[in-house]
């Protein structure tokens, strides 16, 4: 038997064991959506994974968010300042902002919820949200039992004071983990959200669907539909046969489709493509031979025709890649990307000494889906003399083995968390990152370069450093730069009203109607 959860009007009551499915709200009015496998609970501290941040931003409500693409957007906060030394942040809260139970919210709550993420005692794998705010260390440390950087100056105005000058740190606040909790329901939290987002969670059929009922007394803008329904649908064939006979009203085109979804007449006028800020990449070790030399690393990218893959085996949903920062987020155009040069990239090995190739072991996680795109690598690469064997793993053991600096090379990609060109950066080439759970790339002038982009405020010269610091890490090809993704989606003709968000958890599906 499944476990479930159910909610009716106040009233929250947990049943270890039912034979009933889930689902009160009539069809008519309820929009249908899929998800590949379950989310991991309603616990905002807990939630690390693009399906969880998206399924609990649905049921909560931060002081910021972020809109359709990547501005941000006032929420519980209805203003708030910055001090002009970059460290203090006064919110002014919105007074008619309620929980679900009808309690209204208060800065109090906003501390409470920070608080339970940097609390030891929860184990939350996402402080470092947080840490950087006054006092945060010595609390989780224990050596206080408040944060000095938090305090409520009334129910309705909060100040958060940070370490020193953080631009992102506003759109921290934006992200699932930030949500704001009701202190007084938390208790149960895995299985019952405790927020006054613009939808209330009904029921929740583990590894079957989770049912939700617009929120009638929401304080921001209420759903249109009365209904919202997510099937747990693990097969990529079977959400698309569930969509074309009328059971899913959105459906995430996987890439290898996308072409003859385009020519299907009923629902090319349907497809919503939108630039994601992410990118894919097959990281060079570059702490041992042959990947230390800037000369190999060169050749591994030149001697890939990307394009060619792009269009044959992934229909042309992506852009490739010139350094790791997507376009999104820079303000003028990225470098050229690395020209397919198989002749020149044999003139590097040789250079470096590689003139007969050498041999060495790809690294890559997960399922078979990609695995078309590996081989056509390895094809590419044994043109120049490069054997690579591709050892495929389970993730646990890639991403230990990655921490360990193991791989020679691995395959992987990144998605943002908050759409600021420095979370391309400093989590992935910063020495103090890159060194102890990355490919081991290390450059004193790059490191210089992330910490003033994270000392400057937003604005013309920090956007400079960006880029300059994208051009400095696109020549030293720590990494074979790959591509840039797209999402499409189709809708039912029935549906109007859908605009696809750059950022996944600001998605609400509070605008969508059934004609």
């Amino acid at each position: 038997m499944k476990k479930h959860v159910w909610f009716k009007k106040q009233t929250l009551v947990f049943i270890s064991i039912i034979i009933v499915s889930c689902g009160q709200v009539k069809d008519e009015s309820v929009l249908t959506i899929a998800i590949s496998s379950d989310i991991r609970g309603f616990d905002p501290a807990m939630a690390v994974d693009i399906r969880t941040g998206g399924v609990i931003s649905l049921v909560y409500d931060h002081l910021v968010r972020f809109g359709s693409g990547t501005e941000l957007l006032s929420s519980i906060a209805k203003d708030w300042s910055l001090s002009e030394d970059g460290r203090t942040y006064t919110f002014s809260m919105n007074p008619s902002a309620r929980f679900h139970d009808g309690t209204y919210i208060l800065a109090q709550d906003v501390i409470f919820s920070i608080k339970r993420v940097l609390d030891p005692a929860n184990h939350s794998p996402q402080t470092w949200l947080f840490d950087k705010i006054v006092g945060a260390k010595e609390f989780m440390e224990g050596k206080t039992k408040e944060i000095e950087g938090l305090e409520a100056r009334n129910d309705y105005t909060l100040r958060i004071e940070i370490i020193k000058p953080f631009a992102p740190f506003i759109q921290y606040l934006a992200m699932p983990s930030a949500a704001i909790v009701n202190s007084s329901k938390s208790d149960k939290i895995r299985n019952i959200p405790a927020g006054s987002g613009p939808w209330k969670l009904d029921c929740w059929e583990k590894d079957g669907e989770l049912v939700f009922n617009r929120n009638d007394d929401y304080w921001g803008e209420t759903p249109i539909m009365s209904g919202l329904k997510i099937r747990i649908l693990s097969e990529t064939l079977t959400q698309s046969a569930e969509f074309e006979v009328g059971n899913l009203d959105i459906f995430n085109i996987p890439a290898l489709e996308l072409l003859q979804w385009t020519q299907k007449k009923e629902w090319r006028d349907n497809i919503f493509s939108t630039d994601e800020l992410n990118i894919w990449y097959i990281a060079m070790n570059c702490s041992r031979k042959p990947f230390d030399d800037v000369r190999v690393r060169k050749a591994m990218n030149i001697s890939l025709d990307r394009e060619k893959i792009l269009k044959l085996l992934l229909a042309n949903t992506g852009i490739q890649a010139s350094g790791p920062v997507p376009p999104l987020l820079l303000r003028n155009s990225p470098p050229n990307p690395y020209p397919y040069d198989p002749a020149l990239a044999i003139e590097l090995l040789k250079s470096a000494g590689y003139g007969n190739g050498f041999q060495t072991k790809l690294w890559v996680a997960g399922g078979s889906e990609i695995f078309h795109v590996l081989e056509a690598f390895q094809s590419y690469w044994e043109a120049i003399g490069i054997e690579v064997e591709i050892m495929r793993s389970d993730w646990n053991v890639f991403k230990t083995a990655v921490r360990a600096g193991r791989p020679d090379l691995y395959y992987l990609d990144w998605f943002a968390d908050y759409p600021d060109g420095e979370n391309f950066l400093f989590p992935l080439f910063h020495s103090s990152e890159s060194m102890t759970k990355r490919n081991r790339y290390k450059n004193p002038e790059v490191d210089k370069l992330i910490e003033t982009i994270q000392l400057l405020p937003i604005g013309n010269q920090r956007d400079s450093l960006i880029e300059k610091t994208n051009r400095v890490i696109f020549n030293e090809a720590p990494w074979v730069f790959l591509w840039h993704s797209q999402t499409n989606m189709v809708t039912q003709s029935t549906i109007t009203g859908y605009v696809p968000k750059t950022i996944f958890n600001s998605e609400r599906y509070t605008n969508i109607v059934r004609k």
